[in-house]
């Protein structure tokens, strides 16, 4: 491989650079880049400090997130949702999603996950509805000799069809 990188060609690496996820030798090419091209070189320092505001950032929510939500309330959000809890802990979570938005967010979260749910079991529950190997599964569970009654068909059919053949030469020759 050249060790002269293009400028297209660190671009399309910045990020497994950034990352640590390039092997030392493709690494040490684009070291080798940046230290004589000054436009990468700011473009990758950009990347970095965007990147580390954004970690603190986010970071910062999560552990404010958890700080104000107790594991209490985590453990017992889908039993919530399912009304499995008894009264008592049924009012706590009532409680706490009212006088904490991000208790609030977290049940909202949940119970659109709960939605996306049930209407991708209604869908498959409305599709099994057509599934032919289903009902033909059920036929033979009943009784019905599936395979004998459409082999009773098919031979019938081959019959008429070959009686038909058979008038035709019958009516064409004599």
């Amino acid at each position: 491989m050249n060790k002269d990188l293009t400028c297209n060609q660190v671009s399309a690496l910045i990020n497994f650079y950034i990352e640590g996820k390039l092997n030392p030798r493709l690494r040490e090419y684009i070291n080798l880049h940046i230290a004589k091209c000054p436009s990468c070189r700011k473009k990758i320092e950009d990347l970095q400090k965007i990147l580390k505001k954004f970690n603190k950032k986010q970071l910062t929510e999560t552990i404010n997130a958890n700080v104000n939500i107790k594991p209490e309330f985590i453990k017992n959000l889908s039993a919530y949702i399912d009304n499995e809890l008894n009264s008592n802990d049924n009012i706590k979570i009532k409680k706490l999603t009212i006088s904490n938005p991000t208790a609030r967010k977290e049940l909202e979260t949940m119970y659109k996950f709960q939605k996306i749910l049930h209407s991708a079991y209604e869908k498959t529950k409305n599709d099994s509805k057509y599934d032919y190997s289903k009902n033909i599964l059920k036929q033979i569970q009943n009784g019905e000799e599936y395979t004998t009654n459409y082999f009773y068909k098919l031979a019938a059919l081959f019959a008429i069809l070959i009686t038909a053949i058979i008038g035709g030469f019958i009516y064409l020759y004599f």
